[in-house]
This record gives structure tokens, C-alpha cells and sequence, in this order.
């Protein structure tokens, strides 16, 4: 299926951040792009705590600025800033705190007073938050990574612990693709045992 995929996601979130390695190589290597879009699982799990609003709280501070970027600099730069923080956060494991989001702004050339600006920015909050609750009620998406297609239908993962590359990145698309056009395919899991992201841990 060709055309454009929304690839929902939360920046704090390691599974999230394996996927969306693999569906960068699905871009290379299938006619897909990807449109980069939002999911917070502190508002899912804590709303009551308005934590979007809190730039203290894991991961705010982070996806108001990818809102920001998004609204005045693009998609492209979206997915850019997004692995630059990812790759910060959960490949060098450094602390998710606001300096780590000013120097991933530096690392893709952006200036780092996006930050401050886009937490001044109520318009943030408003872009996160319906994206949030219109996937999370149209699609019934609840966590991430959340692909919805070009048909509107959306599927929770697939969760990889390890991005595979190239054509083998491309065959797990054509599968992952197949199976959300069987109308009677409802969900696939299995245990993961202590299995990390980025292939730490072994499969009990």
C-alpha cells in the first residue's frame, strides 16, 4: 500500500523509539511516507494531572517543542528533531530533561529557544492534546507506536525490540500492511520476557 502513514508517538517511550528506526527504513526502501504525529502516555494514563501543562513532567517539554516545530518548520523537521532526541534519549541514555531537548535542537540546526518558546505556547498544549484524544477515540489507539493508514484504519505496533534494516525492514512492512487488510485479524501478541528495546535482555 503505497501513500502517507501517521506514525503516532510519545518521545519518552523505547518501543516507540525502535519502531520508528524501522519505519525510517520503510521509507527508503517502499513508496511510504511518514507523517509524524503525537500521542502522550502521561495524558492517557494521568489526565486528571494536566500533565502537558507541566513542563516538569517526562517527555512535555519535549513534545510541545515537536509541536512547535511541526506547526512553523515542517514534517521533515519534525522527524529529524524527533531522532535527535531519541537518539540522545535512548541510545546514549542521557537524563530527559529540558537541556536534552535545547541540544537536540542544536544537533539538527534548530534554534534552542524553541523550547522556552513553545512551552509559553498554550497552542501546544491544544495541538497535542486533540491529536491525542482523536486518535485515541476515532482509532482506538492507546499506546504507541500507533500506524494508521492511508485507509484511516490504524494498528497498535508493530513493537520490534530490534529495527531490522533495509529489504528485511521492507518485507516486515509488506506483512505488518497484509494483515491489517484481513478483516477477521484482530491482534497478535506474544511474551517478551525480559526482552528490551534495542535487543538488551534475552526472550524468557
Amino acid at each position: 500500500m503505497a501513500g502517507t502513514i501517521r506514525f503516532h508517538f510519545d518521545p519518552r517511550c523505547p518501543w516507540a523509539w525502535e519502531s520508528s528506526k524501522w519505519i525510517r527504513e520503510v521509507e527508503l526502501v517502499r513508496d511510504v511516507e511518514v507523517e509524524w504525529a503525537f500521542f502522550s502516555l502521561e495524558e492517557q494514563n494521568k489526565p486528571e494531572t494536566h500533565p502537558l501543562r507541566d513542563p516538569e513532567v517526562r517527555g512535555t517539554a519535549a513534545l510541545r517543542t515537536l509541536a512547535l516545530v511541526r506547526r512553523t518548520v515542517g514534517n521533515d523537521a519534525t522527524g529529524s528533531l524527533y531522532q535527535a532526541i531519541g537518539e540522545r534519549l535512548h541510545e546514549r541514555h542521557e537524563e530527559f530533561k529540558i537541556d536534552l531537548v535545547r541540544n537536540a535542537l542544536e544537533d539538527v540546526g534548530l534554534k534552542t529557544e524553541l523550547v522556552d518558546e513553545a512551552l509559553s505556547d498554550e497552542v501546544t498544549v491544544k495541538e497535542i492534546s486533540e491529536e491525542h484524544y482523536a486518535v485515541a477515540s476515532s482509532v482506538g489507539c492507546f499506546g504507541v507506536p500507533t500506524i494508521v493508514l492511508p485507509t484511516g484504519e490504524a494498528i497498535f505496533g508493530p513493537v520490534v525490540s530490534v529495527a531490522p534494516n533495509g529489504e528485511a525492514a521492507g518485507e516486515l512492512w509488506d506483512h505488518f500492511e497484509w494483515l491489517t487488510r484481513q478483516d477477521y485479524f484482530f491482534e497478535m501478541k506474544r511474551e517478551r520476557g525480559d526482552v528490551r528495546p534495542g535487543g538488551q535482555g534475552t526472550r524468557a
